[in-house]
């Protein structure tokens, strides 16, 4: 029994460790993650390459992203280095 709970001590210890190492996406290098908050929820957006730049071109657009969701994206896309707009 004491040998069952030290394995069980010892996965949870090792999944922690794991999800506290790995980090999610960022904005960098050509990739926008951004995440737009929504009264209902949210939106979660990673795009890199030829999309990433699409996404960053949509800003403020007739049919892209505007106010404080365009704001959002317009800043992931600078740190990312694109530009936005």
């Amino acid at each position: 029994m004491v040998a069952a709970v030290l394995a069980a001590v010892a996965a949870l210890a090792a999944i922690v460790a794991v999800s506290i190492g790995s980090g999610g996406h960022v904005s960098a290098n050509g990739c926008v993650d951004v995440t737009i908050p929504y009264s209902l929820g949210g939106q979660e957006i990673y795009e890199c390459g030829a999309r990433a730049r699409a996404l960053c071109d949509s800003v403020g657009s007739p049919g892209g992203y505007t106010g404080a969701a365009g704001r959002a994206v317009a800043t992931q896309c600078r740190r990312a280095g694109l530009r936005a707009g």
